[in-house]
Order: structure tokens, then sequence, then C-alpha cells
């Protein structure tokens, strides 16, 4: 399995592709800019991936910028948490206080939670449920290649902010502590902004968690 990532927006959000054979999955895309449409575009048609779904995360506007391009591009589905469709909704009037005038919002979504059985060909996906960051925030965790994309949960040697609408400091802490640090310390964890990193190395070092 292979993962290629893209930086977009005025955010800098990581937008992930999940590849395996000729067929990929898409991990909050943020493409917003016309160049960033056409950036992560011809990847996928230069390697002749064919896109099977979108993952979200959590739905704040840098993380979401994208589904309505590429799931009608391609015509595939986008899968949201459940108990963040009011967040998603109400991003067609935040949009243009966050700079983002030509947002086109896409109504049909499909919702999702922890018990949702998620794959991508042979591999299933975990869906772990890591509130803080925002209310309903989730992680798409491959047990068996031990990568996890985490979103705004946690980033290296730091943490997601919770100082927006639905954010919780003791929250946060309680899904890391809890409930992501429960799997295997080898595992990468790709965050929503910055660079990979791994659970140990911060159990180890994120000034946050210890």
């Amino acid at each position: 399995m292979e993962v290629k990532s893209f930086t977009f927006n005025d955010y800098q959000e990581n937008t992930y592709l999940i590849i395996e054979d000729s067929s990929c999955i898409i991990i909050d895309p943020g493409n917003y800019y016309e160049e960033e449409n056409n950036l992560i575009m011809n990847y996928i048609e230069k390697r002749s991936l064919n896109p099977q779904y979108i993952l979200i995360t959590h739905t704040h506007i840098d993380h979401i910028l994208g589904i309505n391009f590429l799931s009608n591009l391609y015509s595939i589905k986008t899968f949201i948490p459940k108990s963040e469709i009011d967040i998603y909704n109400n991003m067609i009037s935040y949009a243009s206080m966050f700079g983002m005038e030509k947002y086109k919002h896409e109504k049909n979504v499909n919702l999702i939670n922890e018990s949702s059985n998620l794959s991508f060909g042979k591999n299933k996906i975990k869906v772990l449920s890591l509130p803080g960051h925002s209310p309903g925030h989730i992680a798409f965790f491959f047990q068996k290649q031990k990568k996890c994309f985490c979103g705004d949960v946690i980033f290296k040697n730091s943490i997601g902010r919770t100082d927006l609408p639905g954010g919780d400091f003791d929250t946060l802490i309680n899904s890391i502590k809890k409930r992501l640090f429960l799997e295997d310390e080898n595992t990468i964890l790709y965050p929503g902004h910055g660079p990979i990193t791994t659970i140990s190395d911060e159990k180890e070092n994120n000034p946050f968690l210890n």
C-alpha cells in the first residue's frame, strides 16, 4: 500500500491518496485552487488510478474543500463523521469567513461512525472515534499496515487546537492517551498538517502529553 501526500490550500492541509494496485481512496481532500485541482487530477490520471471513495476525518473547512470537485469528477461517494453533519452543512455559510468564497458544497455525503465497516481492497479500515479538536473527529487506521490517518488530533510533537466551536482540550487529551495510544507503538501517524510521526515518538517527545 502506497501513500501519496499533497499539501493544499491556505491552511497547508495534508491531503492523502492511499494507493493499491490501480485503485485509490482520497482522505481529506483540501484542494481548493484550480492549480490544486489540476495537480491531484493529473497525478491520478498519470498513474491511471481508479478512485473508489473519499474519507473525511472531520469537517473543518480546510479538510473538505475538494469534496465537490473530486466526488463529481470521479462519481464517487464521500463518507463524513455522522455527528459532524451539522458542522459540515454550516460550512456553506462559514466558508467566506475563512476566505474561501469559491467553496462549492457537496450535499450528497454518507455518514459513518466508529462502528462502520470500511475496507479498501483486501484492507480493513478501523474507524477510531477521537473527539476533542472537533466534536465528531475520527481517524482511519489500517491495522495491518500500521498506518493511521489522524486528521488534526495530533501532530509531530504537538496536538490539534481546541479553541474552535466544539473543541475541548481535556477531551482531546483523553482521545489521544486512552484511545489512539492503545494502538501499536510502531504505527505511523499521518496528520492533517505537517510531517508524519509515530505513536512511539509522540509518547516520548510530545510536550503536551507528558
